[in-house]
Parts: C-alpha cells; sequence; structure tokens
C-alpha cells in the first residue's frame, strides 16, 4: 500500500473533474465556487507535487514476468461516482452535509482500497496502470506513462508503497 500522502492525493485529484464541475454548476454562490475551484486547482497540484518528487526517484529493480493493463474501472468510477453529484446545490447546508459525507465515506474506502489508481486525471496525463507479476510470482501495480510492457523488461521505477510502482519517466 502506498504511502498515507501518496494515496490522499491521488484520492483528491481523482475527484478534481467533480470538484471543478461543482464551482461551475454552484457559481452564483462565491463562496461555494470559490471553495472548490480552491479545491480542484490544489489537489491537482498535491498530485503534481507527488509525481515531481518521485520522478527522478530509482526504486528496486522490477523483471517483467507477466504483465495485465489494470484500467477497465475508470468510467464506472466516473459514472457512479462523479455525475449523480453535478446537480448537487452546495449553497444549501443539506447539500454539503450530504457532499462531504460522500466524500468522507468514499475517502476512506479508495485510500484503503485498491482503488487508489482509478483515477481519471491519471489517464487524462496519458498514464496506465498495470498489474506486473516478477519471475519470483510476486504482484505489483506500476503506473506508467508505457502503453505495454514486454516480458523480460527490467525497470527500476519509483517504490511509493510495498507493491506499488510509479514511474514517471519511462
Amino acid at each position: 500500500m502506498p504511502r498515507l500522502p501518496f494515496r490522499i492525493a491521488l484520492f483528491l485529484s481523482s475527484y478534481a473533474p467533480l470538484f471543478a464541475l461543482l464551482a461551475w454548476t454552484n457559481r452564483g454562490t462565491t463562496w461555494v465556487w470559490l471553495t472548490l475551484a480552491i479545491v480542484a486547482v490544489l489537489s491537482v497540484a498535491a498530485l503534481a507535487v507527488v509525481f515531481r518528487i518521485k520522478a527522478t526517484d530509482v526504486g528496486p529493480r522490477l523483471v517483467v514476468a507477466r504483465s495485465t493493463p489494470d484500467e477497465g474501472e475508470v468510467m464506472a468510477y466516473v459514472s457512479t461516482y462523479l455525475l449523480p453529484f453535478l446537480g448537487l446545490d452546495l449553497s444549501s447546508a443539506t447539500g454539503i452535509v450530504v457532499f462531504l459525507g460522500f466524500l468522507l465515506v468514499v475517502g476512506v474506502v479508495y485510500v484503503n482500497s485498491n482503488m487508489l489508481f482509478v483515477n481519471p486525471l491519471l489517464s487524462v496525463a496519458g498514464y496506465h496502470t498495470f498489474k506486473v507479476v516478477d519471475p519470483d510470482g510476486a504482484e505489483y501495480r506500476l503506473v506508467t506513462r508505457r502503453k505495454d510492457l514486454e516480458v523480460g523488461e527490467a525497470l527500476t521505477p519509483a517504490q511509493v508503497g510495498r507493491y506499488v510502482r510509479l514511474e514517471v519517466r519511462p
């Protein structure tokens, strides 16, 4: 499991498009619009900072024995978790409580599960997620801009968790 700051940055950035859309939807209420716009920008910035820090890290060697793309859940995520909130009125106390309750519950599940890499911003930035198995049978998650991985290929991506690797610059 990646370290907590990385997990939180992934979670918040995965909702940056929702924050931006909600800011637009609620633009009639200045404080709501401004708060959501700031959260959207800061969440993207947090992810960018994490990726910048990890850009030069070289982790333990990872040899690909087998790899499988692991990106099929992004559209289900967008339609299930983002679309229902687009019409939410955040100028009312009820709307705010519902939205914050939703973020809290989903945030805990997201940060403590394998949903970490179900992130529309990673897709937009050209990143792909793979399940990679090494010659010893250990399974890793690899986030990379590579579109495919060759069997026998040796990589040295940054280690962001015991079984999670991040290759910012392939």
